[in-house]
């Protein structure tokens, strides 16, 4: 371990542009990453693109601790669904919730030929993603060598700002917090398995708990919305739902399992398609960044809870995933039955 007593730790960074276009301001970033003993990621690491390299470019997103990405004047190849795999690439990681650092291009319309779109769609999809990557804090660059000294200083600001885990030197993992923390987890898995047979020897109610709201009661969940148009705007919408149609709307995804930025962000979206519905001055608006309110989320998974229709996945995860995972009690998945399964029509 170092002298003072600190795991050195190696942060791994995620590069995401076109490729052809900025080789130059890649190397540049790659050599400014490296100079600050960071981990570079990029698609230099992965075969052609398909299926297989989108899995592979997860898996490095997920396992990254700050992710760039870099916007110059080309949007670059497309998936089949028509989005270019930089933004692609991009709406994960923003997903996911890793750090983003954008840096765009101060000049794109200067971009030599070449290095620009010429065709008109490209050239309004590159417009929409430049303006989605400045809807958050994003850093101009006029030329390569700038942008390596400019991803340097943002870099070091979100280390400060957005501390992660990092990764260390197999010979400091084990450090006693490390030793701590496992024997932590054991006690966790005993206990697991200890509540799991006394749930098979006891098997759980297989109904909703009937002394809460639950069924046709309603109840008011707030949505924000924010949007750059000619600045940056907000607006915060509420909408009511009943609880039945909440487990119709969350339950199937928790089957299995669900992780809980999944459901949230299910439910933020049905609720802008409800508001877009209803206010006009919604419709239409595009690169709409949509999350619900703090306190209406928990509202949600406090009542879900308290009528024994959801609770925390117990499949493992592994120790460095801190994301929490909600599934179906037998009396969720029963009720979701009753509201979602259809009833055989017999003859008379």
């Amino acid at each position: 371990m170092p002298p003072d007593g600190k795991m050195d730790r190696r942060y791994q960074v995620f590069v995401s542009s076109t490729f052809t276009d900025l080789k130059d301001e890649r190397r540049e970033v790659m050599q400014a990453l490296l100079e600050m003993d960071c981990l570079p990621a990029g698609m230099e690491m992965f075969p052609a693109a398909d299926d297989d390299q989108w899995t592979l470019i997860q898996g490095q997103i997920d396992e990254s601790d700050y992710y760039v990405v870099i916007v110059g004047g080309r949007y670059g190849s497309t998936t089949p669904e028509g989005i270019s795999y930089t933004e692609k690439e991009y709406d994960y990681a923003v997903e996911t919730g890793v750090p983003v650092l954008g840096f765009v291009h101060s000049s794109p319309n200067d971009s030599p030929r070449g290095k620009s779109e010429l065709d008109t769609v490209a050239i309004e999809k590159l417009d929409a993603f430049r303006a989605k990557v400045k809807t958050r804090l994003v850093k101009p660059y006029s030329n390569p060598a700038e942008l390596g000294s400019v991803v340097s200083r943002s870099l070091m600001r979100a280390m400060k700002s957005s501390p992660r885990e990092g990764w260390v030197r197999g010979r400091f993992a084990m450090a006693p917090e490390t030793r701590a923390e496992i024997a932590e987890l054991r006690a966790a898995l005993s206990d697991q398995k200890r509540a799991a047979a006394e749930e098979a020897a006891h098997p759980a109610a297989v109904a909703l708990n009937p002394d809460y709201e639950q069924g046709s009661d309603k109840v008011a969940i707030e949505l924000s919305i924010s949007w750059y148009f000619g600045g940056h705007r907000e607006a915060e919408y509420t909408l009511a739902y009943t609880w039945d149609s909440l487990i119709e709307l969350l339950g199937p995804l928790m089957i299995d399992e669900a992780s809980e930025q999944s459901l949230r962000r299910t439910l933020a979206q049905d609720m802008i398609d409800s508001a877009k519905r209803e206010h006009s001055e919604l419709a239409g608006r595009p690169n709409l960044e949509i999350d619900v309110k703090d306190s209406s989320w928990g509202q949600v998974i406090v009542q879900l809870r308290a009528l024994g229709a959801i609770a925390t996945s117990t499949k493992s995860h592994g120790v460095t995933n801190k994301t929490i995972y909600w599934s179906l009690t037998p009396a969720g998945d029963q009720h979701l039955m009753k509201l979602r399964a259809t009833r055989r029509q017999v003859a008379v």
